[in-house]
Order: structure tokens, then C-alpha cells, then sequence
């Protein structure tokens, strides 16, 4: 045993390695591979930056172009603003063109779109930071950021270099959010994009997941053509490293250990089924030359079985036949002392005399049920098909013939042939109806009902009466041999008739029961085993 669990120790110990390395070498190369596409999304979000920076600056080159191009004629002789891409000035908030030269100034905001809006004194008033910054700075350049009071931030662009003989000024107010988040749209989706200025925080959007791998997460500088610097920040959110870190890799890692276990335990018990092999071959062996013991014991058992049953049949069919003599013998001298000495007897010799033959009777009644219980017993069985309606019928007849009255009314239902031992089903009707007749020589009428139904696919056959019904928790001992409920009652009968229905029951691998209501009747149920069901349906 000691040496089947350490071979299965072993097993356990190889396996768990050789599956720990492999999830190492394959959580290496996911890592790997994700910290690729993340340094692929993150160089591609800094490029369409870029591309969007310039478009943005080229953009409001053009502007300033088209202003000084524009700046002396009257409103509608203006040209089509179709060369400027208005798409690329999404978060520009106001644009300011400034000539010094020519006395021309220009304003465009988010609530007035148009070009050719000249501002009031009043309004150009307020701008007058912003075009003395572009005077001051006298070079194209963006300057920022600015926070504002409510966290947002702007910067603003400065092109005042004098450009294909344009010499006036132009400023564009940027907003920092608006403007990152178009020119960043469609780039690197499910990664958490950050933009600074220095220290200063321009743009952010989405959350990094927290305790994601640092391969994962990339930065990196970007230049504009007007010099400015900025650091944009690439990590993926919480979902994407979700996406990312496969679940496979775990779940390789899991099963590698259950095999371990699997593969030990298998090693384990294949060294238990080689020990029990060599145990059952010794088993077998003895087995085999037990049952051959027992085949001998079970036959000798069977014969002296056999040899006690005959003895047994012979006996009761050699008590009954040799007590029936006797008892006849009895009953012819009774009577004859009956007729020979009615006027010498005293009326208490005569009323003894008379209890005499009742009592000769029941035991000839008594001897001749022992011969049908062993006729039932010990008869050939032979089933055939039997019409039980008409059996039910010609029983009934031949039973309430010898009926004082009040006559039993007998309702017979449509009954259902069935398959089993004719002479043995007509004993059982015969005594189920006897049975039923007999407990209702009280009642007035008396109605005695043959029926049948189908309970799961199975005919039921039943005898019901209205006499005088017993507790149903007698149900079950009324079947043995002469039990009988009413002992006191005057009626006839020595409690052998439903052991006889019983036991023929018994012989069509069937099944009888009853119900009782005391003072209402009984029913009495019975099937005659599955043959007993293929003659027809109920």
C-alpha cells in the first residue's frame, strides 16, 4: 500500500510542475502579446494626434488667408468659404483676425458663425488681452494650457508670422476637452487616453483598470509644428482587460492539477484493482465451489420440499375423504333418532339433538372448503380466454336460487374477457359473490354490483355490496385462512372463501384487496396479472 501511494505522489508532483511552467510560459506570452497591441493602439493614437493638430493648424492658416484675402471687400462679394474645412475647427470657441495695417478685425465665436462679423468697439474691447498677447508674441506658437473655474482648461494658437504677404494676426481660443475628443474619436476604443501639457492635465477619457500589468500601459511625446510638447498616456480600462486577459490560460492551469490528481488517483487504484484481482480470482474460486454447495443443498432442500408438500397434499385429501364417512354416518343416525324418538325425547333432548346437525354440517362445509383450497393450491394451470360477464352471470343465477327472500338484485356490468385458469377464476367469482350474498341477508333490497375499470393501463375487476361492511383496518387479515369479522353473527361460513379467492389470485400473479365501510357494504378488488389484461379493456 505504502509503495501504490507514493507512485501516486510522484504522478501528482510531475504533473503539477510540468502544468505550472506551461501556464508561466503561456501567462508570459499573453502579457507579451497584449503589451504589442498596446504599444500598436498607443502609437496609433498618438499619429492621429498629430494628423489632427496639423489639420487643425492648417485649417486656421487657412482662415487667416482667407480673412486678409477677403478683409477690404464688401460683404457679398466674399468668396464661397469652401476652401476651409470647417470640420477640423471642432472646439475652436472663438476666432480673432487682427490687421494692423489695413485697420480690419474680424470675429467668429460658437454662437456667430459667420466670417465677415466686424465686432463694436465695446466687443473688441473685451479682446484686447488676447490680440496684445499676439502682438507681444510675434511668432506662430500655442500657448497654454488655462484652467477654468470649472476644472475644464483651453489654449490658444497664435499665427502672426507674416505668410504670403499676410501680415495681420490671428488668434484661436481652443477648447482643450472638445478638441482632443474629436481629433481622438475612433482611436484605440476600450483603452483610457490621457493628454498633458507639462503637469497640467489637458484631456482624459475613460477609467485605467486598476492592477493592470505596467507592460500593458504606454506614454509617449508628441510635437506639433508649432513646438509644443505633449504627453499622452495610454492604459486599457477595466473592460478591455477583462477582454484581454483570457480565461483559457486559468483554466488550463486548473485542469493540469485536477489531471495530476486524476493521473495519482488512477495510479493509486490501479495498483488497489491489481490487489483486488488477485483477490477475486481467489473469491471466484471459492465461489464457484460454494455454489456448487449450495446448487447441491438447494436441490436436496427442494426434494425434501417437494416430498413434504405431496405428503402434505395427501394428507389433507386423505383427512378430508376419511373423515367425510364418519360425519355422514353421523348425520343419517341423528336423523334417524330424530324420527324414531320424537315422542319419547323431553323438549330439551329434542333441542340438543337439533343443535347436533348444524354443527355436522359445518364440518363437512369445513372439509369440503380444505379440498378447494387444495384443489387451488395443486391444480394445472392453464390459462384461456373466459367471457367473465357471462361467468359473472351463470354464478349469480345458480347462487340466488337457493336464496330466501328478499331476492339479491345482481348488477353486472360490461365486463372484459380476460386470460386465466377457467375452473380457478370460477371459484374465485363464485366465492367473491357468495361472500357478497351472504352479508346481506339484512338488508332490504340487496344489491349486489360486478364492475371493472382501468387503473394504469391494468383491467380491475370488483364485487360490491351494500351489507354490512367492516373497518377498513381489517382489510388485510380477512384474506387468512378462518378469519372471520363476524363472529358473532348468526351467518354461515368457516372464514375459507377469500383465502380460496386469495390464493387463486395469487396463482395469476395478480392482485385482491378490499374496501370496507362499516354498516355500507364492501368492495372487493382483483386482477389476474398482465396476461389477465390482453383480452380486452375495460
Amino acid at each position: 500500500m505504502a509503495g501504490r501511494l507514493i507512485a501516486s505522489l510522484c504522478v501528482v508532483v510531475v504533473v503539477a510542475i510540468c502544468t505550472l511552467l506551461l501556464w508561466v510560459s503561456l501567462s508570459r506570452g499573453n502579457e507579451m502579446q497584449v503589451a504589442r497591441i498596446a504599444e500598436a493602439e498607443s502609437y496609433a493614437a498618438r499619429s492621429q494626434l498629430v494628423r489632427n493638430t496639423e489639420a487643425l493648424i492648417a485649417a486656421l492658416h487657412n482662415v487667416r488667408t482667407y480673412w486678409a484675402a477677403n478683409q477690404q471687400l464688401d460683404a457679398a462679394a466674399w468668396a464661397p468659404v469652401d476652401g476651409i474645412d470647417m470640420a477640423t475647427l471642432a472646439g475652436v470657441e472663438l476666432l480673432l483676425w487682427d490687421d494692423v495695417g489695413s485697420d480690419t478685425r474680424f470675429v467668429r465665436t460658437a454662437t456667430n458663425g459667420r466670417f465677415d462679423y466686424r465686432p463694436a468697439a465695446e466687443e473688441w474691447s473685451r479682446l484686447h488681452d488676447l490680440v496684445e498677447r499676439a502682438r507681444q508674441i510675434g511668432r506662430n506658437a500655442i500657448v497654454g494650457p488655462y484652467a477654468r473655474d470649472d476644472g475644464s482648461s483651453w489654449f490658444e494658437v497664435y499665427l502672426v508670422e507674416q505668410r504670403e504677404g499676410v501680415t495681420g494676426h490671428l488668434v484661436a481660443l481652443v477648447d482643450s476637452t472638445s478638441a482632443f475628443e474629436h481629433m481622438l474619436a475612433d482611436v484605440s476604443p476600450g483603452y483610457a487616453i490621457r493628454v498633458f501639457a507639462g503637469d497640467t492635465l489637458l484631456y482624459e477619457r475613460g477609467q485605467p483598470a486598476p492592477g493592470a500589468p505596467a507592460a500593458w500601459e504606454r506614454e509617449g511625446m508628441i510635437r506639433t509644428s508649432l513646438g509644443t510638447l505633449w504627453n499622452v498616456e495610454h492604459r486599457p480600462t477595466a473592460d478591455l482587460a477583462r477582454s484581454l486577459g483570457t480565461p483559457a490560460i486559468d483554466l488550463i492551469l486548473l485542469l493540469g492539477m485536477l489531471i495530476s490528481v486524476l493521473l495519482g488517483t488512477l495510479v493509486y487504484e490501479n495498483g488497489r484493482a491489481r490487489s483486488r484481482a488477485a483477490a477475486a480470482e481467489a473469491a471466484e474460486a471459492e465461489l464457484a465451489r460454494l455454489n456448487r454447495t449450495l446448487e447441491e443443498i438447494i436441490a436436496d432442500r427442494t426434494r425434501q420440499l417437494r416430498n413434504r408438500t405431496t405428503d402434505l397434499q395427501t394428507l389433507t385429501d386423505s383427512v378430508a375423504h376419511d373423515l367425510r364417512n364418519p360425519l355422514n354416518s353421523l348425520s343419517v343416525n341423528a336423523q334417524l333418532l330424530e324420527e324414531r324418538a320424537r315422542n319419547e325425547l323431553t323438549p330439551d333432548s329434542m333441542r340438543v339433538l337439533k343443535r347436533f346437525m348444524p354443527s355436522v354440517n359445518q364440518m363437512a362445509n369445513i372439509l369440503d372448503r380444505l379440498l378447494g383450497l387444495s384443489e387451488v393450491s395443486h391444480a394445472t394451470f392453464d390459462r384461456e380466454r373466459i367471457d367473465m360477464r357471462m361467468l359473472a352471470r351463470e354464478i349469480a343465477d345458480d347462487l340466488s336460487g337457493a336464496e330466501a327472500p328478499p331476492p339479491v338484485e345482481f348488477r353486472i356490468g360490461d365486463l372484459p374477457e380476460a386470460r386465466a385458469d377457467a375452473t380457478l377464476v370460477h371459484m374465485l367469482v363464485t366465492n367473491l359473490l357468495a361472500n357478497a350474498i351472504k352479508y346481506t341477508r339484512t338488508r332490504d333490497p340487496r344489491i349486489v354490483t360486478v364492475g371493472s375499470e382501468r387503473r394504469d393501463g391494468e383491467v380491475v375487476y370488483f364485487v360490491d355490496d351494500n351489507g354490512i361492511g367492516f373497518g377498513q383496518e381489517h382489510a388485510e387479515r380477512i384474506f387468512g385462512a378462518f378469519n372471520r369479522l363476524d363472529k358473532a353473527n348468526s351467518s354461515e361460513g368457516v372464514g375459507l372463501g377469500l383465502t380460496i379467492a386469495h390464493r387463486v389470485v395469487e396463482r395469476h400473479s395478480g392482485r385482491i384487496w378490499a374496501e370496507g365501510r362499516p354498516g355500507e357494504g364492501a368492495t372487493f378488488y382483483f386482477t389476474l396479472g398482465d396476461a389477465g389484461t390482453q383480452a380486452g379493456g375495460a
